[in-house]
């Protein structure tokens, strides 16, 4: 599983706030925190990840899958941007615009479909014997 420091380190390397050598300050810590959980509720709310527990420290574990790590640190490097006055390079941003994508589309559930009663039955090469396509239509709508 990801922990919050994972995701909040990846997202403040990728717009240059932090290097290897350095740790982010407490107050910037905790405003990208409060940041992150902000985004990944609402990724919550619109069905992108299961129910968000919001996390408080930075060894506490989010729930989220792991196919959504990345697009997490991507676009949370977006939104805290303006924060720490860097600029989203234009890569950046088709980064995280081709990751959330790919999120959604990965958690799409198209289920059953339900086909009208008169959408022919088979192939439609059976034509030759007494039965109809519609099968629920009444003769006098031939």
């Amino acid at each position: 599983m990801t922990t919050a420091l994972q995701i909040i380190n990846g997202a403040t390397e990728k717009i240059g706030v932090k290097t290897a050598e350095s740790n982010l300050e407490a107050g910037d810590f905790q405003s990208v925190l409060d940041e992150m959980n902000d985004m990944l509720s609402e990724w919550a709310d619109s069905g992108l990840t299961p129910a968000f527990v919001t996390v408080s420290n930075s060894t506490d574990t989010v729930a989220i899958d792991r196919n959504a790590v990345g697009a997490a640190k991507s676009n949370l490097a977006i939104r805290i941007a303006p924060t720490f006055q860097r600029v989203i390079t234009p890569s950046l941003a088709q980064s995280a615009s081709d990751m959330l994508s790919k999120l959604e589309t990965s958690v799409v559930n198209i289920g059953t479909v339900a086909y009208p009663d008169s959408m022919p039955t088979g192939s439609g090469n059976d034509c030759l014997t007494d039965t109809r396509f519609f099968d629920q239509n009444k003769i006098e709508n031939f």
